[in-house]
């Protein structure tokens, strides 16, 4: 029998242990209580151990054991570890850096996406791996390589002659003529300016590069490695039923909706912290958005972080929280990893479900437990989803490529800022978002904030956004927003893009927040400092809600609000401090008729729940300390089995599973 979700389960690797011991691993996965296992992501060296030479049998033994304990297999593509003997007959599948000399073998992520032989070498395998297991109903899904692209390319790019043959292709086809990128560019400061496509050089570390470049590097990569997977799931959906994803990190290096435009689920891997959980569920947030189904998390940590050294221990409860923050936020997967700690490697060290000789870990308990609250909350998880709030909150790779290689601001780093400045804000006063691309249908929000966003051009959002709030949306708009045209440059016209002329206000001039702040005052009277940015408003038609106290733009307005059509344009010439952000966004959104879903201390994250039949909320402590939240009416705890009602106080790491009382 093919197991239901919820599902919970760890990454597991046959290959690398004796095929004896599979019945012993299994035995264990039973009773901790796994009904998922990843496998094959790294094992291309045992399906094809020469050339054209494939061994499938040990996949199908150990896809077929584990079906027979009820445990669903997803199928990983092996194409991020190539063989030795692939890299040796053909080196120039390698990852070439700045000075000239190719990767060697023996890691990960080290051979060329664009490169024609490796891609050929990857066709092969995942056709035959699709012919082994496309129709094979114990396997659920198929995972596409392994992490692609967790590193800045602007950092360590590949700059092989495919790459930079195709990245000049790229432009080419981009700007048409060389004299158009040079005009978008302005590449006339510092003789920058190229005469072919041919001339523009590759990114390296050692040399000040223009952000125009470096960006356009970034899209490059990106669209690199978005290429590769397309290869690869076209494959798969040629000759599989199962759904295809591939799991992505935390990084931005890749970006999240192009990837995931020709793909079936979103798969996502973090390792967050005891000190940062909190801050997964932006992606959570964003991940649930991408796709119109649930989303798998197919790797996070049991106890500890570690690769040749273990760090990060956990605290009791930690898992639990960790496990079911995704099945909360509109997943419905959680995998571990991994399954049975590395005998040997780079990763030896981490933490994982059992030891490398076979001993539970302390953390088996709370595994076994999470996987009996799954399936007791089972029913309600697979028949609600998240409720739609009608609150946004955009996110953007281009702007964090753009704020890579031009900060504006000492120590500007995109995803800390956006997460720490203006989502913690939200999630702190219980405003329950989805974080969305550029790209989004905007249809269903009443609100949306736009923090850090500096070019609004980017897949059109521009005119998609006017015409949402002409329709009566409410937009809050943080600063560094509408200052970049897509190429990472200027406007001459004005200091933003459209946002004088949607909303009236004159930005008479800014002042970076470093290495101080400034106090603005708040038409309620509070006074507080801003952050981060500072631009001095001349309000004009709109009104001011909070002015400046200090500085040389004494007098002159911070935040302002302006009438576009039957909509508004909030407007953040700076960033408040976090509480009094949060008190202002829920006052805005009240305004427009979205507010907080649930009441609740502000450790504790609370997803209401809704579908055809039922309703109700998962609720989880994510920072080890007592919380509590209050029902809107009575319910049932699916975990415990108790009724509750009213004001619950929940543990450390505490979580509810509570269903409405029919």
């Amino acid at each position: 029998m093919t197991p239901k979700p919820p599902y919970l389960g760890a990454a597991y690797y046959p290959e690398d242990w004796p095929l004896e011991q599979m019945d012993e691993d299994i035995r264990l996965m039973k009773e901790a209580g796994v009904n998922i296992a990843r496998i094959g992501e790294f094992a291309w060296s045992r399906m094809e151990p020469e050339e054209g030479k494939f061994d499938f049998d040990w996949l199908h033994m150990a896809v077929d054991k584990l079906a027979a304990a009820d445990i669903a297999v997803i199928m990983g593509t092996p194409t991020c570890t190539p063989p030795v003997w692939l890299t040796e007959r053909y080196p120039e599948v390698l990852f070439m850096h700045t000075n000239g000399t190719r990767a060697k073998h023996g890691a990960r992520r080290h051979a060329c996406p664009t490169s024609r032989t490796y891609r050929m070498h990857c066709e092969r395998i995942v056709t035959k791996l699709a012919e082994e297991f496309g129709h094979d109903e114990k396997v659920i899904g198929w995972q596409i390589d392994n992490e692609f692209h967790s590193l800045s390319p602007a950092l360590r790019p590949c700059v092989c002659p495919e790459c930079v043959k195709k990245f000049q292709e790229m432009m080419r086809d981009r700007f048409g003529t060389i004299d158009k990128l040079n005009e978008a560019w302005g590449t006339g400061l510092w003789s920058q300016t190229y005469q072919s496509f041919e001339q523009i050089p590759t990114p390296d570390p050692e040399t000040w590069h223009h952000p125009s470049l470096l960006t356009a590097w970034q899209e490059f990569y990106s669209a690199a490695y978005v290429d590769f997977a397309k290869q690869q799931a076209d494959i798969l959906h040629r000759l599989a039923t199962q759904p295809v994803g591939t799991d992505m990190m935390p990084f931005i290096g890749v970006h999240y909706g192009h990837m995931h435009k020709f793909l079936d689920v979103v798969m996502f891997n973090h390792y967050h912290t005891m000190e940062n959980l909190w801050q997964v569920g932006l992606w959570f947030d964003l991940c649930r958005t991408v796709k119109n189904r649930p989303f798998w998390n197919t790797e996070t940590q049991t106890c500890w972080n570690g690769s040749v050294t273990a760090n990060g221990y956990k605290e009791p409860g930690f898992c639990r929280a960790n496990s079911w923050l995704p099945i909360a936020m509109g997943g419905e997967a959680n995998l571990y990893w991994l399954w049975r700690q590395h005998w040997s490697g780079q990763e030896i060290m981490h933490g994982s479900v059992i030891s490398s000789c076979g001993r539970p870990l302390h953390i088996f308990g709370e595994v076994q437990e999470t996987a009996n609250g799954f399936a007791a909350a089972a029913e309600f998880i697979n028949k609600t989803k998240p409720t739609k709030t009608g609150l946004a909150m955009h996110f953007s790779h281009l702007a964090a490529w753009m704020f890579e290689h031009q900060p504006i601001v000492r120590g500007f780093k995109y995803f800390e800022y956006i997460s720490e400045k203006a989502y913690k804000p939200m999630i702190k006063a219980q405003l329950r978002p989805d974080v969305i691309l550029p790209e989004a249908d905007l249809s269903d929000y009443k609100v949306i904030f736009s923090p850090f966003l500096p070019a609004l051009d980017e897949d059109g959002l521009r005119e998609k956004l006017k015409s949402w709030i002409e329709k009566g949306g409410t937009w809050i708009v943080g600063p560094l927003s509408d200052i970049r045209t897509v190429h990472a440059t200027n406007f001459t016209h004005a200091p933003f893009g459209s946002l004088e002329e949607w909303t009236g206000i004159k930005c008479r001039f800014s002042v970076p927040g470093d290495p101080r702040d400034f106090k603005i005052k708040w038409r309620d009277g509070r006074i507080s400092v801003g952050g981060v940015w500072y631009d001095g408003l001349e309000p004009n038609n709109a009104e001011s809600l909070a002015a400046y106290t200090e500085g040389p733009f004494a007098g002159l307005a911070a935040v302002t609000s302006s009438i576009l059509g039957k909509g508004r344009i909030i407007v953040l010439g700076t960033m408040p401090p976090s509480d009094v952000l949060s008190s202002l966004l829920k006052d805005l959104c009240a305004q427009a008729g979205v507010s907080p879903m649930m009441k609740g201390s502000d450790n504790v994250i609370i997803v209401p729940r809704n579908g055809d039949t039922t309703e109700g909320l998962i609720a989880v402590e994510i920072e080890n300390k007592r919380g509590w939240l209050e029902l809107p009416s009575p319910m049932v705890d699916l975990i415990s089995g108790r009724r509750v009602a009213e004001r619950i106080e929940i543990e450390p790491y505490g979580v509810v599973a509570a269903s409405a009382v029919d």
